[in-house]
């Protein structure tokens, strides 16, 4: 990995982190690759308590008047749309394409640059592309605090 996509990956996480801990929900991380990058949990939820996650970071996506395009890997897609009783999501994290616009930090705050969407694929037909996948996020599925609580209920039940 070069420093680059690691520096992605560990802002993406900290996006993802900030987040789900500022709600009050929990994370899970797996020590081994296991085909997800986590699991976003609900303590206080009985039932299904978990949403699992992939993270992806990127500067190359397309935005579009209501949604955000992005060509994700058929494996991972596929991935996604598989179900097994857990509730998957593609969490994007979008990021400016100049690496020093992605983090801004002053005495009154902390700002990472652009932000995080979330997809459910589950339920679609598997992918028989090649390569990618080309998935549509509506900007609606900004994923903040109270978008996280109702996503986590939406998928949950």
């Amino acid at each position: 990995m070069t420093p680059t996509n690691l520096c992605q990956e560990q802002l993406s996480q900290a996006c993802v982190r900030a987040v789900v801990f500022n709600a009050g929900y929990n994370l899970w991380t797996p020590d081994v690759d296991v085909g997800i990058d986590g699991a976003i949990i609900n303590p206080a939820q009985r039932g299904i308590n978990q949403v699992d996650y992939q993270l992806k970071a990127t500067t190359h996506y397309v935005v579009r008047e209501s949604e955000i395009g992005y060509d994700l890997r058929v494996e991972d897609y596929n991935r996604l749309v598989h179900e097994d009783g857990i509730p998957r999501v593609l969490l994007l994290y979008t990021m400016p394409v100049d690496p020093d616009q992605w983090l801004a930090q002053s005495e009154a705050e902390t700002c990472l640059r652009h932000c995080l969407y979330w997809l459910s694929l589950m339920g679609r037909p598997a992918s028989s592309n090649v390569s990618t996948e080309r998935v549509y996020i509506p900007r609606s599925h900004l994923l903040n605090q109270a978008s996280l609580v109702d996503m986590f209920h939406q998928l949950t039940g």
